[in-house]
């Protein structure tokens, strides 16, 4: 984490010296000399990390911990210098006085800025002659290695998204549980509880289990809800209903608990709460869960066999074993040598050290599969091989704290530039299923990643999700229309791991009982409070916020109290209470992402915050934009309400902007869109006709867009023969009735399409016949009538890379056909309110095959 905060650094002055505005304060010496020795130290700092890691010597940890204390000093003075000279040039609507205290403060910061280098240096030479006394010697890591000569050397290969292929061992454990399931002769609700500690592969098991086609066809209703240490029963039952439609904002837990009976009363029902802690989750549950004779199921995961014998004191639980070593072997190998043959894929000069490294993980799929991970980045050679296992601290015992250890090896072997963006995912809460362009975005906002070579920070971060996910340390939940990450989230005893890491290197702290160390950089409240009690001025990144976003935290405690973290990259405030910008924001000149909620205009002084890339606001009854939000030159995402958001950008257009959603349509369309070339994704509401030129015109500049998403009343088909153009274009959602009533010619939607969502569409002719020829289509969604027709045939071989088909309200749809060889790759088929439709096609039985 050194080598992290050191290199970080050094880039930052690289790009400060670049400026001329540094010969202001008159530092230009000091800021070269600091750059030149800091690329120094951090040819030492890998081998002084590893000398910390195996514990040889606390004077060498001590040594680590004063260079990266003295980077964070270097940065806090860079920052601070660069604070004023913006200020400078966005004095806001300052008064004489203020004017005036403002120039007093300034000449004060200048003589602040030389003493900070002057004493940084100091230390900093200090350090550099430490360091042959506790023999750190040069390794040959320089400053001008970067993540993309280092990634070249690392396919990067995302996991199955299925689970199954990391399930070894618990065959017959699952065939047990599966009959448990279809027992017809047990008619009752009854629950089944998977117990085992963490790590040991209980939620994969029910993973398997839940996806299972024996399981799918024996049951009605399905839902699946992670309950963890902390969880809100409106926030569960919510989950339970899944669908938007089923909730409200004013519900209660008692209109929630209805809703869940009468739902679950529908029909035969299977429910999994996984990860469940204390006893009193389930029997506040149970009151919601039926019993009415039709054999459903309940299944729990836990590591507490307590709360098993509380929720089926007749049965005995599944308790999970570890692995024995022939299980063992075949996981850890499954994850180092990725889709090849087990019985050979091992080198015969390998053998004996994968033995032991097998053997050292006890038998706990977790440890084999981070294990894996890590091996599969290295060379495969026995000495590579043996380094690892002499990194290894001894041998591995059953328990939680020692699996950590075998976690650390492999955050500990990560490189300095992906340990930072490792160590924000404990800024998420437990089992949070995270969108991978929120962290992305989060990482740039930190200067976490190059822009170099071509490539955007936005292409490094994806990128930088692969290589975490290669290496197990994250899971990819799902996947974009690019075959990207597009949500991922992190074990349990993996965040455990990162929140040590995190508060042993001052990145993050996670406010708790109104204390914190007020000398980390990151502060995380979870939980609503009354003051912030925290006096660190330094902060790069306060994060308040609540896992249930329908029940936010109150936004009093932090009342006039922003404007003391004039550092602040990062601001995320999904808070009630707060209907407009508190004003104490104007002055954060730093802030890269700001994310708020309840705002109902955004104000004219946002132009002040020149250096914001991402801004995301949600509110119900949202009334403007101010005109000066697109005068921000680094303003690359913009994710906004749908209400009243109509963006009057005029000539101040944000070159740089890269998402621009929530926007209604206007003139703007046809004076700015077209400016906005560097456009990825893009949606826009409220179209009609009188946009159907400008907007048809405007696309066709718009040569980058992979994802556009258009809503109104009625949708010109003219805007859709403007797709045929837009060669990236890989996303594409219409909501709004198409003129005429059906779909153009295959050959005008682009032949590159992943995803496609059609909504109020009210198509009279069957869309099939056109969709099933676009060759790369993988998603498909016909909402609420988007057909109104009665017949709909899937034409033979049509659809061949469809992944996933979901109809919703359908409404006289009453006959579907599906012929030979059609949709041969579906793995997913959901079907709802389509209550006119007669019967399920027999063609879906090949498709299952």
């Amino acid at each position: 984490m050194a080598e992290a905060a050191v290199g970080f650094v050094a880039g930052k002055l690289g790009n400060l010296l670049s400026q001329e505005a540094i010969n202001l304060y008159g530092v230009r010496g000091e800021m070269e000399w600091l750059q030149r020795e800091l690329g120094r130290m951090q040819c030492f700092l890998k081998d002084a990390d590893a000398k910390k890691n195996k514990g040889d010597d606390e004077r060498v940890k001590h040594w680590v911990t004063e260079m990266r204390d003295l980077a964070f000093d270097a940065e806090d003075a860079i920052d601070t210098f660069m604070y004023y000279k913006l200020r400078r040039k966005h004095p806001g609507s300052m008064g004489f006085m203020k004017r005036f205290v403002f120039i007093f403060h300034e000449l004060v910061s200048r003589h602040k800025v030389h003493v900070d280098v002057e004493g940084i240096k100091t230390k900093l030479q200090e350090l550099s002659r430490s360091r042959e006394v506790y023999g750190i010697s040069n390794i040959g890591e320089t400053i001008g290695i970067t993540s993309q000569s280092r990634s070249q050397n690392v396919i990067p290969i995302l996991p199955q998204l299925s689970d199954d292929i990391d399930m070894v061992g618990f065959d017959d454990e699952k065939k047990k549980i599966v009959h448990e399931l279809v027992d017809i002769n047990n008619a009752n609700r009854s629950v089944i509880s998977i117990v085992g500690m963490g790590g040991l592969g209980k939620t994969t098991l029910a993973k398997s289990i839940y996806n299972d086609l024996e399981i799918k066809r024996s049951f009605d209703i399905f839902a699946w809800v992670i309950i963890s240490q902390q969880y809100t029963i409106l926030e569960i039952l919510k989950e339970i209903l899944s669908k938007k439609s089923e909730t409200s904002p004013e519900d209660t837990i008692q209109t929630l608990s209805i809703k869940v009976i009468e739902k679950l009363k529908k029909g035969k029902y299977l429910v999994v709460l996984d990860d469940v802690w204390k006893e009193d989750a389930w029997t506040e549950f149970l009151k919601v869960f039926p019993d009415v004779n039709n054999g459903s199921r309940v299944i729990i995961t836990t590591r507490f066999t307590n709360v098993a014998k509380i929720a089926n004191p007749t049965t005995k639980p599944h308790e999970l074993r570890c692995l024995d070593e022939k299980e063992s072997q075949e996981l850890f190998l499954r994850k180092v040598f990725r889709r090849q043959d087990i019985e050979t894929c091992c080198p015969i000069n390998l053998v004996e050290c994968a033995h032991q490294l097998v053997e050292r993980c006890g038998g706990l799929p977790l440890a084999l599969v981070v294990l894996g991970g890590l091996l599969s980045t290295k060379p495969q050679t026995k000495d590579a091989w043996k380094k690892v296992i002499e990194n290894m601290k001894g041998p591995f015992v059953e328990g939680g704290e020692k699996c950590l250890e075998i976690l650390s090896l492999s955050y500990n072997d990560l490189p300095y530039y992906l340990k930072s963006c490792f160590l924000f995912f404990g800024c998420f809460k437990e089992d949070e299923e995270i969108p991978a362009k929120t962290i992305i975005r989060l990482w740039s906002a930190e200067d976490f990643l190059p822009k170099k070579n071509g490539k955007t920070m936005e292409e490094f971060g994806f990128n930088y999700m692969e290589e975490l996910a290669q290496r197990c340390l994250i899971q990819v939940t799902k996947e974009r229309y690019d075959d990207s990450a597009k949500y991922c989230r992190i074990h349990d005893l993996l965040r455990d791991m990162c929140i040590l890491e995190a508060k042993e290197n001052r990145f993050l702290e996670i406010y708790q009982n109104d204390t914190a160390d007020c000398a980390a950089r990151r502060l995380i409240i979870f939980n609503e409070i009354e003051t912030l009690n925290y006096s660190n001025s330094k902060l790069r990144g306060l994060f308040y916020s609540h896992g249930d976003i329908f029940n936010p935290p109150d936004f009093k405690a932090l009342n006039g109290q922003l404007g003391r973290f004039k550092l602040l990259r990062v601001l995320c405030l999904r808070v009630k209470g707060i209907s407009k910008f508190p004003s104490e924001i104007k002055s954060l000149i730093h802030l890269r992402y700001l994310h708020t909620t309840n705002i109902k205009k955004v104000p004219s002084w946002i132009g002040h915050l020149c250096n914001l890339q991402t801004f995301i606001l949600h509110c119900l009854d949202f009334e403007k934009i101010s005109d000066s939000l697109w005068t921000i030159g680094n303003l690359r995402h913009v994710q906004l309400p749908r209400s009243l958001a109509d963006p009057n950008m005029g000539n101040n257009v944000p070159k740089n902007l890269q998402t621009l959603e929530g926007v209604n349509a206007g003139s703007w369309i046809g004076n700015a869109l077209p400016k906005l070339t560097n456009l990825c994704e893009l949606s826009i509401n409220k179209v009609s006709n009188d946009q159907a030129d400008a907007l048809s015109s405007s696309l066709h500049k718009l040569g980058r867009l992979a994802s556009f998403s258009i809503r109104g009343i009625e949708i010109p088909t003219d805007i859709i023969t403007a797709f045929s153009n837009q060669h990236c274009l890989k996303k594409l959602d219409l909501c709004g009735s198409l003129n005429p009533k059906q779909l153009p010619h295959n050959d005008v939607f682009p032949q590159q399409l992943v995803e496609l969502y059609l909504e109020h569409s009210k198509l009279e002719q069957d869309p099939m016949a056109t969709l099933g020829k676009l060759p790369c289509l993988k998603y498909l969604q016909l909402g609420c009538d988007a057909y109104i027709g009665k017949q709909m045939i899937c034409s033979a071989t049509g659809f061949p890379q469809l992944l996933s088909l979901e109809f919703s309200c359908l409404n006289e749809l009453e006959e579907w056909k599906i012929e030979e060889k059609a949709m041969s790759c579906l793995k997913s088929l959901w079907i709802s309110r389509c209550g006119r439709l007669k019967m399920i096609p027999e063609g879906l039985k090949e498709c299952a095959t």
